[in-house]
């Protein structure tokens, strides 16, 4: 469970069968009624009803037939008619996706980042979303989740994001307007570690801290299975000290952000002679090729990230660090060298390495359509109800 779940008792109950499924799915009806705190009447009409939406089916050829008495249909999460669509929006590049009810991404395209006014900005990837989506009429899309930096207020809407130069956008009542879909706005950190919890992970931990570098740096904290969620920049780490010697424009130096950033190691990179123009994937396939310059550049990247990971897992000790972000899953000839950093750097014992995110390069991309797929398996049915009013 994500989040509280405001929607009543039946949308208890639908969400609490649905959680079920999700995890240890195809199961008979009679299977989930042991798992769960529900009487059979009660969890056959949740099942029923979620059948009906299309978001679970029934799978027939996976009924065990040797059992004696009424043979027992297991039921699955349905994978194959509904999807969620997703936009991030970074610094430099734009990401649409679009993702099954599993998380599993179907398709995904990225765009730089066009300027100008936030309205105009919207409209705009608005309409590369129409034809994004129209290439893929297979699907029923039951939402739009927008993801982005800066300070998010997922409950409103709004965005403030001072490197876009947005400041308490509207984005989902423009976007809304623009797509004609419901839309669900979020923080990328949140649901990037929302995407963790649902769909990355074999089993939730008690607590889990999940770690972010690509053009901005972020944490975001799991605590009993709930996305802890603090009021204002609880996730912001960009000004933490690093000890290098990287002007900041906070005016410090040695700040996270600004010494691991893509523009910072781009800019070393071009002034070393390493590489003609600021190409982050012209560094890495140099690097491959065995630069020794290159090579070192990202090696001293990999080593602050280390730095800056143990010490905010010292902080916060949790049973499990995830790091995600093309700072790191880009360069997997670095991952050593980042782990040796963090070994090296933590005080607290037993710390397992930190593990990276198995979704990769997508995890824009997924995280984005999570911030919808969060909403459908916590409220079903509001979802829906919502997705009808926009059609």
């Amino acid at each position: 469970m994500l989040s509280a779940r405001p929607g009543g008792v039946r949308e208890t109950n639908a969400a609490t069968v649905l959680d079920v499924i999700r995890q240890a799915g195809p199961l008979s009806r009679a299977a989930i009624e042991r798992r769960v705190a529900l009487s059979p009447p009660t969890v056959s009409r949740q099942v029923a009803a979620l059948i009906e939406l299309g978001i679970v089916r029934e799978v027939p050829e996976l009924t065990h037939s040797g059992a004696i008495g009424r043979p027992r249909v297991p039921v699955d999460i349905d994978e194959t008619a509904l999807a969620a669509c997703g936009v991030h929006i970074g610094v430099s590049t734009t990401t649409f996706g679009l993702a099954d009810l599993r998380g599993r991404l179907l398709a995904d395209e990225h765009l730089p980042t066009p300027g100008g006014g936030p309205e105009d900005v919207l409209d705009f990837l608005a309409s590369r979303l129409a034809v994004f989506l129209h290439r893929r009429p297979q699907r029923s899309v039951v939402g739009i989740g927008l993801v982005t930096g800066g300070h998010v207020d997922p409950d409103h809407g709004v965005v403030d994001h001072e490197r876009l130069g947005w400041y308490q956008v509207p984005v989902r009542d423009l976007l809304a307007a623009a797509t004609g879909r419901p839309v669900h706005v979020d923080g990328h950190l949140p649901a990037m570690a929302t995407a963790e919890l649902l769909f990355g992970l074999r089993r939730t931990p008690r607590s889990l801290l999940y770690c972010y570098a690509r053009q901005v740096v972020g944490v975001a904290l799991v605590s009993g299975g709930r996305l802890h969620r603090g009021p204002g920049r609880g996730s912001d780490i960009a000004h933490l000290a690093v000890g290098t010697d990287v002007p900041c424009p906070c005016g410090r130096t040695g700040c996270l952000e600004v010494s691991v950033s893509e523009q910072t190691v781009l800019a070393e990179a071009v002034a070393d002679g390493v590489v003609d123009r600021p190409d982050i994937h012209l560094l890495h396939a140099t690097a491959a090729a065995g630069d020794p310059g290159a090579a070192r550049i990202l090696a001293a990247r990999a080593r602050t990230l280390g730095r800056a990971v143990a010490a905010v897992r010292d902080v916060v000790d949790p049973d499990l660090v995830v790091l995600g972000g093309q700072a790191i899953t880009d360069a997997p000839e670095q991952l050593d060298e980042l782990r040796h950093s963090f070994a090296d750097h933590t005080a607290l014992p037993g710390a397992p390495p930190p593990q990276v995110t198995r979704f990769g390069a997508d995890v824009q991309a997924v995280a984005a359509c999570t911030s919808v797929l969060a909403h459908l398996y916590d409220r079903p049915f509001a979802l829906f109800t919502a997705a009808r009013r926009k059609s």
